[in-house]
């Protein structure tokens, strides 16, 4: 019976850190770049899950972050309006 060529995914080592993870956390944090932040909270959580490492917490955590500045701002801004008219 021949050996399975196939590999395994590509795995980073378990101690690395997504860099991307943190970025996006930063990017939602300052609330103007929250978009730019869920974006790449989103890319990196599926790097992470596919490629395997660290940092599947921080990217959900940016994730969550940046949507709740966005609740924000659509919050504040129909409050804006409710206050106009």
């Amino acid at each position: 019976m021949p050996a399975s060529t196939a590999t395994p995914p590509r795995a980073a080592s378990d101690d690395a850190v997504n860099v991307r993870a943190i970025v996006a956390l930063v990017l939602s944090g300052l609330g103007i770049t929250s978009p730019f932040g869920i974006w790449l909270g989103y890319r990196s959580r599926n790097e992470i899950d596919r490629d395997g490492g660290i940092g599947r917490e921080f990217s959900s955590a940016a994730i969550i972050v940046g949507w709740l500045w966005i609740l924000c701002i659509v919050l504040g801004l129909i409050a804006f309006l409710w206050i106009l008219i």
